[in-house]
C-alpha cells in the first residue's frame, strides 16, 4: 500500500535514484522507504520504471510541456517509455501553433495529442466536468504509468484548471503523478518547491530546440527563451549537475524488486 514518508533512520530524509533526487516530504505519497544498496540499480533507476510503459504529459497549451518538463520527457523517451504529450487547447493562431506543437513533440521523441484540435479555445471556456471528462477519456485510453502536469502555483487560470482536472483523474486508476514548474513566456517570480530533481544535462539541447520552434510565443513576439536554459542551470547547480528540472511529487509508488 501507499504510506506517508517519514525520516528514514538509516538514510536520513533523502532517497536517491538515478536521475532523481527524492526528498521525503509530508505531502507526497510514497510506497516503501530506503532503496536497496548498490547492486539493485534496476529498482533505483527512475527511468527504468517506465520502460515499455506510457507516460502522459499534460499541458494547457502548446509549449507548456516543453517549457516545464521538456528535458524530462526527452529522457523518458530515450529510456524506452512511450511518452504522449497532451495539449488541452490552442488559444489563438490555430494552424501555426498546432504545427509548432507537432514539431516540438517530434524533437523530444514524443507523440502529440491535441484534445481540442478544431478551434481556438481555452480551458477556462469549459465547465469543470467537461475538462475532467477529457482527461478521464485520455487516462482510460492510455492507461499511463505516470502523469506530469502543471502545478497549482500558477498565475495562469488555464494552468490551475488543468492541474485540478488531472488530480480528479486519480480516482480512475493508480498512476504516479508529478507536477512541473510554472511556465510562462517571460520570467515570473512564483513559489515552486520541487520534491525531485531530474538531471537533464544530456537533453537540455533538445529542450531548448523544442522551445525554439514555438516562434509565435517567443521570437515572433520579440521575446527570448534563454532564461529557461538559465533556470535549468540554476536548478542543476543546486543538486550538483549541469542542468536539471524540478518536479513536485503528488504520488509515487516505489515497487518491490520482484
Amino acid at each position: 500500500g501507499l504510506v506517508q514518508p517519514g525520516r528514514c533512520r538509516a538514510h536520513g530524509t533523502i532517497q536517491r535514484f538515478h536521475g532523481l533526487l527524492l526528498p521525503a516530504h509530508p505531502g507526497a505519497q510514497i510506497g516503501g522507504c530506503c532503496p536497496k544498496p548498490a547492486g539493485s540499480a534496476r529498482r533505483e533507476d527512475f527511468f527504468a520504471k517506465y520502460v515499455g510503459k506510457t507516460v502522459l504529459g499534460v499541458g494547457a497549451h502548446p509549449d507548456d510541456l516543453e517549457l516545464g518538463a521538456g528535458g524530462t520527457l526527452a529522457r523518458l523517451s530515450r529510456a524506452g517509455a512511450r511518452v504522449v504529450m497532451a495539449v488541452v487547447s490552442v488559444p489563438n493562431r490555430l494552424e501555426a501553433r498546432l504545427d509548432e506543437a507537432r514539431r516540438g513533440a517530434a524533437i523530444l521523441g514524443c507523440e502529440l495529442r491535441v484534445l481540442i484540435p478544431d478551434r481556438c479555445t481555452r480551458a477556462e471556456d469549459m465547465k469543470s466536468h467537461q475538462l475532467v471528462s477529457l482527461f478521464d477519456a485520455l487516462v482510460k485510453d492510455l492507461a499511463p504509468a505516470a502523469l506530469l502536469t502543471h502545478c497549482i502555483a500558477n498565475y495562469h487560470a488555464d494552468h490551475r484548471l488543468v492541474y485540478e482536472a488531472c488530480v480528479a483523474t486519480q480516482r480512475l486508476a493508480y498512476f504516479d503523478m508529478f507536477c512541473y514548474s510554472p511556465t510562462s513566456c517571460v520570467p515570473v517570480n512564483i513559489a515552486f518547491h520541487p520534491h525531485a530533481y531530474i538531471d537533464i544535462s544530456d537533453t537540455i539541447e533538445l529542450k531548448m530546440r523544442a522551445i525554439a520552434v514555438h516562434h509565435t510565443q517567443f521570437s515572433g513576439r520579440g521575446l527570448e527563451s534563454n532564461f529557461y536554459r538559465e533556470a535549468a542551470s540554476l536548478t542543476g547547480r543546486m543538486v550538483g549537475v549541469a542542468y536539471a528540472e524540478g518536479l513536485e511529487i503528488v504520488r509515487l509508488r516505489v515497487d518491490s524488486a520482484g
